[in-house]
């Protein structure tokens, strides 16, 4: 072995008799990581006896959050298989697109096995046992891939000697993490033991984290932010108390006191998580005696960081002990191994308010020193989070396509290299990889720097141009949600082609009757072209759920596109009139 170890010697020798794998809403309420750590063995063994003693080369992961999850992963590194997590059902809008989604994956990644748990029902399984079967020509004649259910009782581990001849190098795959495909279809990022190792020991390193640690999660365990929080915490000799996703979202203030009951003092999520607490703790209330004061940091990533959430969740709880500073903005990616940026612990969030309009790469940013009497943004400027400085080993520049690096202020895209960073896409040319001359990955997110810090402000393919102007759809968004009387966060902003042009569209989901919907969304125009001086929008209020998601749940701007053009949503302007009048009397 080199210098950086296997993942299973890594867990193995972070794991303790203290640290705990607590499941607070499941059958099993709590295991001791040691048992978990030869229970995974047993699996690894049912997996050998059940493939004919073939060993496995790649193995999918079919599962919901829990034991079986865990174990799962931890049997697969056992066998020196390559992990490829695959996403359960919930983001797509019916069962023939996932079982295509989950084909495409299960042919590029050329699985041997998929391992899965009682997520589905006996004929759900069926049909993705079908679709599996036919994800690659001669697939289901060879019997592959397999499909292994892990909740099966396994029969001891096997020898030791039918673990030999495990991969030496550094550089052989751990993991093919497929990207969510927010902007494009999906790929598969490999990730090397070497990758996963050096982004586990600088997430520890910035967070501090110890082996008196609890990280809570409830983040989908297949989404990159969700394995690699878990597997930082194992390594690093903590403790996870995990819940399933649906766990939050349906009761989020006894999630939180479940969280604050546990003593954890650790949570990866994104923004909206933020929010739907305070929207819950302001509808709900605060349930009696919550203690928040274990909570050392909370990661705020995986999509844009709002300013004003950040200060809102620290107003709703500070009277539960809560520490100030907690929230974290953190840039990250599945291509980093997850972790890029994240500001030191206990400081204040760091942000500045700049012109909307000097915002689009190879700008020069603009940044307003007052904003106004009241003291708010005032039109066409900007709140802008610094998302904090690099990790430990992690190369960051903001720069041009050539990877000439942009002076301080001036946005560009962000390029990162060092030892976390992928070698690149599963099944694409050395010529198609997103990399610059000088072998800095391309990431396709726009920022710029200051004093050392990344201000994340948007992605280069989602830029919508309006009559010449450059606009983000993320401010567009923040917008709608923010209106006052929205019942509802979810929304999406895209551009449309219009006779050679571009439109700007908001599709925003809603449960209001239609002429309360029309009074909402006359405020929603009111506030866009008051705040970024743009008339010419069609905002569409929908169903819930209509708007499609990727499986980390981010928003599918092209596909919400595409739904709206097939079906028609656009409203007509003289239709939208009418109804506003009517809504207005």
């Amino acid at each position: 072995m080199s210098s950086v170890a296997h993942l299973w010697d890594l867990v193995s020798r972070g794991v303790h008799d203290r640290a705990t794998l607590d499941l607070p809403r499941q059958q099993e309420r709590q295991v001791r990581l040691t048992d978990l750590l030869s229970r995974a063995e047993r699996t690894a063994g049912q997996v050998l006896a059940e493939l004919a003693g073939r060993r496995p080369r790649r193995v999918g992961l079919l599962l919901s959050n829990g034991e079986p999850w865990v174990r799962a992963l931890l049997a697969a590194l056992r066998l020196d298989a390559v992990v490829v997590p695959l996403p359960l059902p919930i983001a797509f809008t019916g069962f023939d697109a996932y079982a295509a989604h989950l084909a495409r994956i299960a042919a590029d990644a050329r699985l041997d096995v998929v391992l899965v748990d009682h997520s589905f029902g006996s004929a759900t399984a069926a049909r993705v046992a079908a679709a599996l079967s036919q994800s690659t020509p001669g697939a289901a004649a060879h019997g592959w891939p397999a499909v292994i259910d892990v909740t099966r009782p396994a029969d001891a581990p096997p020898p030791a000697a039918a673990f030999s001849g495990r991969e030496s190098s550094d550089n052989a795959a751990a993991v093919i993490q497929y990207t969510s495909g927010s902007t494009s279809a999906p790929k598969g990022v490999v990730l090397t033991h070497g990758n996963i190792a050096a982004s586990l020991a600088a997430m520890a390193e910035r967070t501090a984290w110890t082996d008196q640690d609890v990280l809570g999660l409830w983040l989908p365990l297949f989404h990159d932010m969700g394995l690699f929080s878990l597997l930082g915490a194992i390594v690093a000799g903590g403790s996870v108390c995990l819940w399933r996703p649906a766990d939050f979202v349906r009761r989020p203030m006894g999630w939180l006191a479940e969280f604050a009951a546990a003593r954890a003092t650790g949570l990866p999520a994104p923004n909206f998580c933020y929010d739907y607490l305070v929207d819950s703790a302001q509808r709900d209330g605060i349930p009696g005696g919550l203690d928040l004061s274990a909570w050392r940091f909370a990661i705020n990533g995986a999509e844009p960081v709002q300013l004003r959430t950040v200060q809102a969740f620290s107003r709703t709880f500070s009277s539960c002990g809560l520490r100030p500073h907690l929230i974290r903005p953190a840039y990250g990616l599945a291509e980093a191994t997850l972790m890029v940026t994240l500001p030191a612990l206990n400081e204040p969030v760091r942000h500045v308010l700049a012109d909307r309009a000097q915002l689009g790469s190879g700008d020069r940013v603009r940044i307003i020193e007052n904003p106004g009497r009241s003291g708010a943004p005032g039109r066409l400027a900007r709140t802008v989070v610094s998302c904090g400085s690099a990790v430990p080993g992690m190369g960051v520049r903001v720069a041009d396509s050539s990877g000439t690096a942009c002076p301080d202020g001036t946005v560009g895209e962000i390029q990162i290299s060092g030892p976390s960073v992928t070698r690149g896409y599963l099944n694409v040319p050395s010529t198609a990889q997103p990399v610059t001359p000088d072998r800095w990955l391309r990431t396709g997110d726009l920022a710029f720097m200051f004093g050392g810090e990344v201000y994340v402000v948007g992605r280069l393919k989602d830029m919508i141009i309006v009559r010449g102007q450059n606009y983000y759809p993320e401010d567009v968004e923040e917008i709608v949600r923010t209106t006052p009387g929205v019942d509802r966060r979810t929304c999406v902003a895209f551009a449309a082609p219009d006779e050679g042009t571009e439109r700007l569209v908001v599709l925003w989901e809603t449960r209001l009757d239609p002429e309360a919907a029309a009074a909402r969304t006359s405020q929603m125009h009111h506030r866009i072209r008051d705040q970024l001086g743009i008339g010419a929008v069609d905002i569409v209020p929908v169903a819930p759920s209509t708007i499609p998601h990727t499986t980390s749940g981010k928003v599918r701007r092209t596909a919400a596109e595409r739904l709206c053009s097939e079906n028609n949503l656009v409203i007509s302007p003289g239709e939208l009139a009418s109804r506003t009048e009517r809504a207005t009397r």
